[in-house]
C-alpha cells in the first residue's frame, strides 16, 4: 500500500499503481521528426473507482461491437491508459457518476455488464487498509 499526503495534510492508503508496458505517443519512430528526439516519458498515476475504469473502458471501446468477456488483460488495461491519455481524468470522474446507471438500460446493460466484468479481471480489487 502507498501511503498518500492529502493538500490539507490528512494521509490515506491507496492500491499499488498498476504496472503499464504501453507507451503512447512518439513511441514509434516513424512519428519523431528529422532531428528530434524523444526527451521523456511521462509516468502518471490517477486513482480511479470501478466506474471510472469502466468509464474510461468504454470510452476507448464501446462503440468496438466487440464482446469485453473475450478481452485479454493486456487489452483492457490498454485501453483504460488510451482512454486517459485523451481524456482528462476529471471528465473521465464526472462521467463515470452516471455510468452504472447504464446497466439499467435493456438495450446496453448487457454490454456495460460485460464491461465491469472486463475491469474486474484487469484491475482485481485490493482493499486499501482504511484512512490514517
Amino acid at each position: 500500500m502507498n501511503i498518500h499526503t492529502l493538500s490539507d495534510g490528512r494521509s490515506v492508503h491507496l492500491p499499488p499503481a498498476t504496472p503499464t508496458d504501453y507507451v503512447f505517443g512518439v513511441s514509434d519512430p516513424d512519428d519523431i521528426l528529422p532531428g528530434e528526439d524523444v526527451r521523456a516519458v511521462v509516468t502518471l498515476k490517477v486513482a480511479m473507482t470501478r466506474d471510472m475504469l469502466a468509464t474510461a473502458l468504454d470510452l476507448a471501446c464501446g462503440a468496438s461491437g466487440e464482446n469485453p468477456d473475450t478481452w485479454d488483460v493486456a487489452y483492457i488495461r490498454q485501453s483504460v491508459e488510451l482512454s486517459l491519455a485523451m481524456e482528462s481524468p476529471f471528465t473521465i470522474q464526472q462521467d463515470a457518476e452516471t455510468h452504472a446507471e447504464l446497466l439499467d438500460d435493456p438495450s446496453i446493460g448487457d454490454y456495460i455488464r460485460a464491461e465491469y466484468r472486463a475491469i474486474d479481471r484487469a484491475y482485481p480489487y485490493i482493499a486499501a487498509k482504511g484512512n490514517v
